[in-house]
């Protein structure tokens, strides 16, 4: 006689879909607190250099309009991107554990992927300003 069940119980199971339904929900929440940080900066991104240039109008342009309002924008998108990509994220782990014969299986994942391409095209934005920066500069 074999004291471990080849599946788990009706219980344990709901234990664990609670469990990963509260986790993805703490994970959403964690990504929508970023995202809503990324669109803020980039909505506040032209405005420090609009106040900067009022404030100081006597030295030179470190980035032009132009740039300052390409960053931001960039910004922004890749927040609301992220934050649609968290959503649907979260919609297809809702839909894994209502499934109705649910075990624990590692669920595909491609929004992380999509999450780091995201940020190292802002990296690259940042990069670009930067260099941008530095030879206007000299």
């Amino acid at each position: 006689m074999n004291p471990i069940p080849d599946r788990p119980t009706a219980i344990v199971n709901e234990l664990a879909k609670a469990r990963n339904q509260a986790a993805a929900e703490r994970t959403l929440t964690s990504w929508i607190q970023n995202c809503l940080g990324l669109i803020g900066f980039g909505a506040a991104f032209d405005r420090i250099f609009s106040a900067i240039r009022q404030v100081f109008p006597k030295s030179p342009l470190l980035l032009s309009d132009i740039l300052t309002k390409t960053i931001g924008l960039s910004t922004v998108a890749i927040g609301i991107l992220l934050l649609v990509l968290a959503i649907q994220t979260y919609r297809a782990q809702m839909q894994w554990l209502e499934q109705a014969d649910y075990l624990h299986q590692r669920m595909p994942n491609q929004g992380s992927a999509i999450a780091v391409g995201a940020i190292l095209l802002l990296s690259v934005v940042a990069l670009f300003a930067i260099f941008v920066l530095r030879s206007g500069g000299s």
